[in-house]
């Protein structure tokens, strides 16, 4: 990956000295003149701008056909030519050539990350999508989705924090929780790349709070259950784990292994049950009963066990287990 032009430190600091690349680029881009020549300069040095594009000759000569002139200053770019079609001054809907609404949305959207990456202090949004682009190509899609949200707070790219992410993942249905984790997860990724860090844009500390299962309070299994978990794969360990919460949620109980093999086998336990605790799939209950059962049954008959620490061992009186 090249590095990119210009993206050294977008935002000032107060100890940059005054002729800092940086806060150059934020002075000598004032009017749409100079972010036409910024770009051509670009190209001449061999460094192509990032938000560079193939028509930028053409595209400057329309909006220069639109806007009367180049003169104007990029910081007014968002109030000559608005993202809504229907804020536009009539006067300029009318010079814009070819399929206006089309030519409205692809001079929007080329200019905004133009002025973006040469004007962070302006449009952070923009330039941080500039790099979103650059560095995680395939989902930079998901910080348009992160800025809308964060748009509704007055939040800028360096203003997000950790809590407020896990603000956004409070009350979210559990069925949509990946789809939303996948969003913020995309952004605490994205503050994690070179570019990115060197910019300033983002907080490099940005995490994602625990998921909801992580954040129940756990549950702590009767001894006779923690003994067979223990013994138990990750697999089997899950499916104990998941069942022993429906029991508890459905307020049933099980004294022994034969008493909770007796509710699976009595269909105390569905797939509607556990739903009602925690979408899950059917399939994955039925895998779930299967491994349940696979481990209860072998100490549900015959000679139960008794518990030597986290170990499970044969006794000949069944009754031990009685009550725990």
């Amino acid at each position: 990956m090249s590095a990119l032009t210009h993206v050294t430190d977008f935002t000032p600091h107060n100890d940059q000295k005054t002729d800092s690349p940086a806060l150059h680029i934020q002075r000598s881009v004032v009017t749409f003149h100079d972010l036409k020549a910024a770009l051509e300069d670009a190209v001449q040095r061999g460094q192509p701008s990032p938000v560079d594009w193939v028509h930028r000759t053409v595209d400057f000569r329309i909006l220069a056909h639109v806007l009367g002139n180049l003169d104007h200053r990029v910081e007014a770019f968002g109030t000559l030519l608005p993202d809504e079609w229907e804020e536009i001054a009539p006067e300029i809907c009318e010079r814009i050539p070819g399929n206006p609404r089309n030519n409205h949305m692809r001079l929007v959207f080329t200019f905004k990350r133009a002025i973006g990456l040469f004007r962070p202090d302006l449009d952070p949004w923009s330039a941080l999508q500039v790099l979103a682009d650059t560095e995680m190509s395939k989902s930079s899609g998901s910080l348009g989705r992160v800025r809308c949200r964060a748009k509704q707070d007055g939040l800028k790219p360096i203003q997000i924090t950790s809590a407020w992410i896990k603000q956004q993942l409070v009350g979210v249905e559990p069925q949509n929780e990946a789809e939303v984790r996948g969003i913020f997860l995309f952004l605490v990724r994205l503050s994690k790349q070179p570019q990115v860090q060197a910019s300033g844009f983002l907080r490099s500390d940005l995490t994602l709070p625990t998921t909801m299962r992580q954040q129940r309070c756990s549950v702590d299994l009767p001894d006779w259950l923690q003994a067979i978990y223990t013994s138990s794969d990750r697999q089997t360990q899950n499916a104990l784990d998941r069942l022993w919460r429906t029991v508890l949620y459905h307020d049933q109980s099980a004294h022994t292994p034969a008493d909770f093999l007796a509710l699976i086998n009595a269909d105390q336990l569905s797939h509607d049950a556990a739903q009602s605790l925690e979408p899950i799939k059917l399939s994955t209950w039925r895998i779930y009963i299967q491994r349940a059962r696979k481990a209860l049954l072998p100490v549900s008959e015959g000679p139960t066990f008794i518990l030597t620490g986290s170990s499970v061992s044969e006794a000949q009186n069944p009754q031990l287990l009685k009550g725990q």
